[in-house]
């Protein structure tokens, strides 16, 4: 029987496997990756193909990717969110649908803006995959192809017992880190990984060749092409994302709450084209494109830990550990902090320091408070908020805030270990970051019917051009002053609010997304029907 020893086994060779073993293995510790599929066998498709600010500082900072994605990878500027009208036919065209677009393209143009900004991108995951894991071999890390995980004793050291080459084989060490995804095979062993019965959401998903690619089909607000932005398709009770990844390459797939829809998933597509009609647009883009692999279908989503760390030397980290939404790829960024979290508590055990007990307790309860935000947010968006406009369009200026702190690290000589300690934990990490979040998706509801009331199309734009960049031109001279240019990004949110309740609240968004380009006071909002007035179903822009 194969016996070996090393500091750190590694349970899974997908991305988060290869990079957890490749940033350990840089810190000196000697790694092993068990991967079940033999090597150059391509890892089916998945999800997480949109690298936000918040992987984007890891994947380049720590892995070194920086070169690699500005050759491989799309850059995008942002997100575009369509809301199909509640109070009108189906849309014909995106032009027939609500619209907020977050974007940076105007600063695309602006040479003192542009190397200031997080690069993000869209990206196809198996060539990623592949490159980060021949960098860890590079590295030393020891890769074992075909390797099936059966059991981990978990001792000290740990025992690790796996199926190779059809034989039993063995081996040692002193941590394991579960990086099998949705297997979670360390979760499932120790009965800690759950799925969760509060939210019951489904999706499906492919890749396509040959869609639309007219530049005029895809042309929002001064011309800026959608495609260069994560596009939400929304209405009640689902989403659907598309993700333009390169010329003749684009990931669709739409994740819908089962108790609001039953498609038929017993077909070939799992119910895809029976949602796609839902939102025709999305079926006219599609119109002629060829699907390239077997659509992939997830029955439940969510699920949760009970903990993902121990001082017991195990961790999960990423989809083994949990999974909720693919909205915001919030799966890859969450193990990108996982990982930085991680390995100094590794590294520091390995030179004889022993286990922090009290750090491993507090990364738990930030992970828990992750949790249970995520399922929330994700909760309200399908069961309240997707459908509303004026909801989706409050609240996702509200969440993108959450790239503030990222500035704080934009630059690599920022990419210490003091400064990740301070602003690269978990996400809505402590009960007040969950409790505000909760708080203001709440109080966005009192503005949740207001498409019906008026019936006009909601189109807002947050497009920083000249004029933004020159009122806040400090912000991006000034050291250490860039994340207050995006904390304004969350204060739009408020500011979203105010302009619908207030008729003489400057309507920034809404000027924003005019052709004029200058600026419109809320005072043009028509009455609500509360107001005693009635007025006139338009499909006007709002």
């Amino acid at each position: 029987m194969n016996q070996a020893s090393y500091d750190v086994a590694v349970l899974g060779g997908g991305l988060v496997g290869s990079m957890a073993a490749l940033m350990l293995q840089r810190r000196g510790l000697s790694c092993v990756i068990l991967e079940s599929r033999p090597w150059g066998k391509e890892q089916k498709v998945v999800v997480g193909e949109a690298i936000t600010e918040g992987s984007s500082v890891f994947l380049r900072h720590e892995i070194g990717l920086t070169d690699w994605l500005k050759q491989n990878a799309y850059r995008k500027f942002g997100f575009d969110f369509l809301v199909r009208p509640r109070n009108a036919d189906p849309p014909k065209t995106m032009d027939d649908c609500h619209e907020l677009l977050l974007s940076l393209t105007p600063l695309e143009k602006n040479q003192s803006a542009l190397p200031k900004l997080i690069p993000t991108f869209h990206v196809e995951r198996t060539t990623m995959n592949r490159h980060v894991a021949e960098m860890a071999k590079a590295a030393g890390v020891t890769f074992l192809d075909g390797a099936s995980v059966e059991q981990v004793e978990l001792d000290e050291p740990h025992v690790v017992h796996y199926a190779h080459a059809g034989a039993p084989a063995e081996l040692r060490a002193k941590w394991v880190i579960d990086c099998s995804g949705r297997r979670t095979v360390l979760g499932r062993q120790l009965g800690i990984t759950h799925p969760v019965k509060s939210l019951d959401t489904a999706a499906v998903w492919n890749r396509f060749e040959g869609v639309n690619d007219d530049p005029a089909f895809w042309r929002t607000f001064h011309g800026v092409d959608r495609r260069r932005h994560t596009i939400h398709f929304c209405g009640q009770g689902f989403w659907f994302w598309w993700i333009h990844q390169r010329d003749n390459l684009t990931s669709v797939g739409v994740s819908y709450d089962k108790e609001q829809h039953q498609p038929n998933v017993k077909t070939d597509d799992h119910g895809f084209w029976e949602m796609v009609a839902k939102f025709p647009p999305i079926a006219d883009a599609l119109r002629g494109a060829r699907a390239l692999e077997p659509y992939q279908y997830y029955a439940h989503l969510p699920y949760q830990s009970e903990h993902w760390l121990s001082a017991k030397r195990y961790a999960l980290v990423g989809d083994a550990a949990w999974f909720t939404d693919a909205l915001y790829s919030i799966g890859i960024e969450t193990s990108c902090r996982q990982l930085a979290m991680l390995a100094p508590l590794v590294t520091k055990d390995a030179r004889g320091e022993g286990v922090c007990e009290q750090s491993v307790m507090r990364l738990n309860e930030e992970f828990a408070y992750t949790q249970k935000a995520v399922l929330e947010l994700n909760r309200f968006k399908y069961k309240e908020g997707w459908h509303r406009p004026h909801v989706v369009m409050q609240t996702a200026l509200y969440e993108l805030g959450e790239i503030a702190e990222l500035y704080h690290m934009q630059c690599p000589t920022r990419w210490t270990q003091s400064t990740l300690q301070m602003h690269y934990r978990m996400q809505w990490g402590t009960r007040e970051r969950m409790e505000n979040l909760e708080r203001f998706q709440r109080e966005s509801l009192r503005d949740g019917e207001r498409d019906l009331e008026d019936g006009t199309l909601l189109k807002k734009a947050l497009l920083p051009g000249k004029r933004v960049y020159g009122v806040t031109w400090p912000l991006w001279k000034l050291p250490h002053a860039r994340p207050y240019f995006f904390i304004l990004t969350r204060a739009w949110g408020f500011a979203e609010r105010f302009a619908q309740r207030h008729r003489l609240f400057p309507d920034g968004l809404r000027w924003m997304a005019t052709e004029s380009g200058w600026p419109m006071l809320a005072r043009t909002r028509k009455p609500r029907k509360s107001d005693g007035d009635v007025r006139p179903q338009s499909g006007a822009a709002g």
